[in-house]
């Protein structure tokens, strides 16, 4: 999927530069690892991001989906999504729906992009570009953001989720629980007539 930059390095990009998101290979998982610790590196606050280690990412790139925002040969974001089914990893398990409607919650793991790239709403494109690589039988969307990171909130919010809950993840690290239904409206019941079992809090300063 190939699209236009409008803002390089925060400035206006005349003419637009071209972008192309696709589908990361396992030979591709050490840049995925490095732009993380690059850009986990340069944060105000980088407990904000707890982040993996280069076994679990090429593990996940291997088994699970991960898009990554290429500029030819330079990695300027990805997205990583897992399919945890029954795990205790799923993020499902941390919002209390039901552990039979495991299977069809996707977790939306890890969502990184370079500051050079920051302003073209990648995240949002990321996961469009995500969603038609989903198992059919995904409905749901989890994903964790810390409150202290307005900034990957007010992406996650712009991308359609919703906060469920705050908790402490990863070991004693705050987190908002967020969802996002893909084919069914929350408070909606599935196909088979099976409950989500997710409610939804609003954001306090709604």
């Amino acid at each position: 999927m190939e699209i236009f930059l409008h803002r390089i390095c925060g400035k206006t990009a005349e003419p637009p530069v071209p972008m192309l998101l696709r589908r990361c290979t396992a030979e591709e998982a050490p840049a995925v690892y490095a732009l993380q610790n690059e850009v986990r590196a340069a944060m105000p606050h980088p407990e904000q991001f707890v982040p993996d280690t280069l076994e679990n990412i090429t593990t996940y790139v291997r088994k699970d989906l991960c898009i990554g925002a290429w500029q030819g040969s330079r990695l300027g974001g990805y997205l990583i999504v897992r399919f945890c089914g029954h795990s205790a990893h799923n993020y499902a398990a941390f919002m209390d729906v039901p552990r039979t409607e495991w299977e069809h919650w996707a977790n939306a793991d890890s969502a990184i992009v370079h500051a050079d790239f920051r302003g073209n709403g990648l995240q949002r494109l990321m996961l469009g570009a995500a969603l038609p690589l989903f198992p059919g039988r995904i409905t749901h969307i989890g994903a964790t953001v810390s409150p202290e990171n307005q900034y990957s909130l007010n992406n996650a919010l712009a991308s359609g989720f919703e906060i469920v809950c705050r908790r402490e993840m990863y070991g004693g690290y705050d987190r908002y629980l967020l969802a996002k239904a893909l084919s069914v409206t929350f408070g909606d019941t599935y196909p088979e007539g099976r409950g989500t079992g997710v409610s939804v809090k609003p954001m306090l300063d709604e």
